[in-house]
């Protein structure tokens, strides 16, 4: 069985970056606990980023986010699109993130990586589909094989000025629990 892999800084996906001493202090601690620690992925520095914020194609976005993930192994998630974030999204995971560093403390919300629904994945069999909800609002479904487990995660596009923002994701299928992104980044555990 694979140990659990912690990411420093609460999986975050913003372009935050905590102090090397709190990253070292993050590390020992997950350490002790048995944990294989992965450093926080850094921001995505894409095509799409050089040219601004946003995609051109969502679908092509997700896809190759998941072939990331089936490229870098078992313990080396890709690197955080934030450049694809909707101005709304990367504000929740902003307030989460300012929230995680006052609270290191505290297991917050996010303690799995969203993309795979999971802290270790074994991918197989990713699916796409599209539903379009009109002209500025598209859906890509994820169908995959995470280690035997089958799963799914819907993720929420925005159209801004011609370009394609994720704005929220919808894990789980319609007849069972499942979570909502922005639901878990409002979440504050006490």
């Amino acid at each position: 069985m694979n140990k659990p892999i912690l990411f420093v800084t609460a999986l975050s996906a913003c372009a935050v970056s905590a102090p090397a001493e709190e990253k070292e202090e993050a590390r020992g601690a997950a350490a002790a606990n048995g944990a294989t620690v992965a450093p926080a992925p850094a921001p995505a520095a894409s095509p799409a980023a050089a040219s601004g914020r946003g995609v051109e194609d969502p679908r092509a976005f997700v896809q190759s986010t998941y072939d990331a993930y089936r490229r870098g192994g078992t313990d080396t998630p890709p690197e955080w699109p934030v450049h694809a974030y909707s101005d709304r999204l990367k504000a929740l995971f902003d307030a989460y993130d300012a929230w995680a560093r006052q609270h290191d403390d505290l297991v917050g919300s996010l303690d799995f990586d969203w993309w795979v629904n999971a802290q270790d994945w074994e991918l197989r069999g990713v699916e796409l589909s599209q539903e379009e909800e009109g002209p500025d609002r598209r859906t890509i479904v994820a169908r995959f094989d995470n280690a035997g487990r089958t799963d799914i995660n819907r993720f929420r596009f925005v159209r801004e000025g011609g370009r394609w923002y994720l704005d929220d994701v919808v894990n789980g299928h319609r007849d069972e629990e499942g979570w909502v992104l922005s639901e878990l980044l409002r979440e504050r555990p006490e």
